[in-house]
This record gives structure tokens, sequence and C-alpha cells, in this order.
């Protein structure tokens, strides 16, 4: 009781201390925990998260304006809006890879570990809430070209006629391209390969068991509320991050740099929890999304959850295979 009243203490004290280097010298503040911080804080992981929210919510507006603009420009029979479905998901997969890979891209040009010409990747723009900022300008530009290309000049071929098609024709091309530096550092170094085998494998089985477990269970107590595909990917996908978090802390030595996992991991509870956390309180917000009345909204925060969870993890997996 007197160590948890100690740290209680001890945090309110570090508080009133940041708070006054704040008023009384801001650019040391924002310099001390923004620009020079090292990894996570208390102040920056607020400031991402709230960044991280409002980019939902405009990227939301923004979709609902693409579409309405889409309308007027080539009529309701024509033009394909962008709506919450699976086909629109799988388009916009390989740009959660892609922000993945500028992510690791960035570490691995840290590291030295780069070829010319991708040393540019280097710089800190790539580094958190920046690459989340480049990512999302990337695929709202190559989403609107995407849907010009198709309605002006391939609706005459019916096979790629539709927009989706060519957003992700042109998201695997660009992958493709950030994805051929690793290659040779796979070649070169594959002593942590048998981590990223053991990632998958747990990850697979993983899925497999909640897959049916998720299944008897919502059979035998909510029969009239079944389990849907989107909340067991948003829970896969949180579980794979998850999965590469704790692997890579206990058998590769590396180190947690988000804040408030970080001081799991220091306490005596250890990393192994992190597990059976995540999984509670992601289990929770799906849980907490079936009140939603407005289905269209409800879908897509299912899918932000799927696509985090996925992003975050697929870039602490490069950085494991690549041993960076």
């Amino acid at each position: 009781m007197a160590i948890l009243q100690n740290s209680i203490q001890d945090f309110f004290t570090m508080l009133m201390d940041d708070l006054g280097l704040l008023f009384s010298d801001p650019i040391s503040f924002f310099d001390t925990y923004f620009f020079s911080a090292p990894g996570y804080n208390l102040y920056n992981t607020i400031t991402y998260t709230t960044i991280g929210i409002l980019a939902i919510l405009i990227v939301g507006r923004i979709i609902i304006n693409l579409n309405k603009w889409g309308i007027r420009r080539w009529g309701e029979d024509t033009f394909t809006p962008i709506q919450m479905d699976n086909e629109f998901f799988i388009a916009i997969l390989p740009y959660i890879f892609i922000g993945s890979s500028l992510r690791a891209l960035q570490d691995v040009a840290t590291d030295g570990k780069i070829i010319s010409p991708y040393e540019f990747f280097a710089d800190r723009v790539f580094v958190t809430p920046g690459v989340y900022i480049v990512t999302i300008l990337l695929t709202i530009i190559l989403g609107i070209a995407s849907i010009v290309i198709s309605q002006e000049y391939l609706q005459d071929r019916k096979c790629v006629s539709n927009w989706r098609f060519t957003f992700a024709a042109i998201g695997i091309v660009v992958e493709i391209v950030l994805v051929l530096p690793f290659i040779p550092l796979l070649v070169e170094d594959q002593s942590n390969m048998i981590g990223g085998l053991a990632i998958v494998l747990t990850t697979a089985l993983f899925a497999v068991l909640f897959h049916y477990s998720a299944d008897w269970f919502s059979q035998k107590f909510y029969p009239d509320v079944p389990i849907r595909r989107e909340e067991k990917f948003a829970m896969i996908t949180q579980m794979f991050d998850a999965t590469n978090t704790v692997i890579a802390i206990e058998f590769f030595a590396y180190e947690e740099k988000h804040y408030l996992p970080a001081i799991l991991f220091q306490s005596p509870v250890g990393s192994w929890s992190f597990l059976f956390i995540k999984f509670g309180i992601v289990l929770f917000f799906l849980w907490s999304l079936r009140g939603f009345e407005n289905r269209n909204l409800e879908r897509w925060l299912l899918w932000v959850v799927f696509l985090l969870g996925l992003a975050t993890g697929t870039r602490d997996f490069l950085r494991l295979i690549t041993n960076t």
C-alpha cells in the first residue's frame, strides 16, 4: 500500500513539475517531450491519441464529401460510392501495409541498414505521428486519383472499371517498391526469423481458437446477435500486434516504447499479462460498439480497430525479422 501511495505521489509531483515547465519555458517542454523525445511519454501519448481520433473523424467526413462529389459528377448509376463493406477494406489493405512499411523503413534507415535511394526514410517525418499523416494523405490522394482514372478512362473495361480495383492495384505497386529494401536484410541476417515464425504460428492458433470459441459463446448466450466477421478480424489483428510486442520483448531484448504498456512491462506483472489485458480491453470495446444505433459508424470503428492492429503489428513484425 505504501509503495502504491509513493508511486501516486511521485506521479503527481512529476506532473506538477512538468506543468510548471510548460508555463515557464514551453520551448523546453515541447523539446523534451515531443521533438527530442526518444520514445513515448504521457504527454505525446495523449496528444497523438487525440490526433488519431480527430483523423478518424476527418477521414469519415472526407469519405462523405467524396461520395457526394462522385454522385454529382458521374451520377448514381455510374459512380460506385465509398462504403464500409468488405470490398472497400480489401482494396485499402495495401495502404495499411504501406504505412507499416514506411515506419519500418524509418527504423532500418536510422540504423544505416538501407540500400540507395531509400536513405531519405531516416527523416523523422516517418515517425509517429508524421507517418500516419503521410499515409493518410497518400491514401486519400491515390484514392481520388483511382476514382478519376476508373470513372473517366476505364468505364469501357468492365473487368477493371470499379475504382476499388484501380485503388488496390496502385497500392500493391507502391507496397512492392517499399518492401524491396527488406529483401537484402532478410537474406543477410535470418537470426530473428524464428521469432517471426513464432508470431505467425501463435496468431494463427489464436485465430482458430477464437473463431470457434466466439461462435460457440455467441450461439450459447446470444443466439439473436451472432458474432460478426468484422469483430473477429478486429480481435485477431489486435492480438497479432500484442503477440509481436510480447515475443520481441521476452525473447529478443526489444523495449516497449509506448507509455502505458511500458509501465505494465516494468511492473511485477510482466509482459505476458499484456496479452490477457489487451484481449479484455478489445473484447470490452467490441461489446460496447454493439449498442450503437448508427450501424455505418459501428462498422467503421470496427474496421479502424482491425486496421490499427494490423498496421502496428506489421511494423513490429518487420522490425523483428530484419533485426532493427
